[in-house]
């Protein structure tokens, strides 16, 4: 039986892809920033009141950007999980379709 879907399967996987190394590139952007804010924290941090200013400016970004970028790869994740249980299931359902339409019945209770 040939593989047919509500959805188109391979522009998914290829949007998938692009998806995840979007992400890739996003996680080393946030990481880059997170390096560049941690040695400036370094560098303020003999002045108290300039670096809890430099903290509460920056650490509420670092922390929403850092949370972007997992939450995108865990919505990522599930999306592709999806993708594999509907094939999973389609081709269950095919097998089982198949089984049933060889299936004749038994005694007087014959399929026609």
């Amino acid at each position: 039986m040939a593989d047919r879907y509500a959805i188109d399967v391979n522009g998914f996987l290829d949007l998938a892809a692009r998806t995840a190394r979007r992400l890739d590139s996003l996680a080393e952007a946030v990481f880059g920033v997170m390096f560049v804010a941690n040695e400036m924290r370094d560098a303020v941090a003999l002045a108290p009141d300039l670096a809890r200013a430099f903290a509460r400016s920056v650490d509420p970004w670092v922390e929403r950007a850092t949370a972007l970028a997992e939450h995108g790869g865990a919505v990522l994740w599930a999306a592709e999980r999806a993708v594999v249980e509907y094939c999973r299931a389609d081709a269950a359902m095919a097998v089982d379709t198949d089984r049933a339409a060889d299936s004749r019945g038994h005694g007087r209770w014959t399929v026609s």
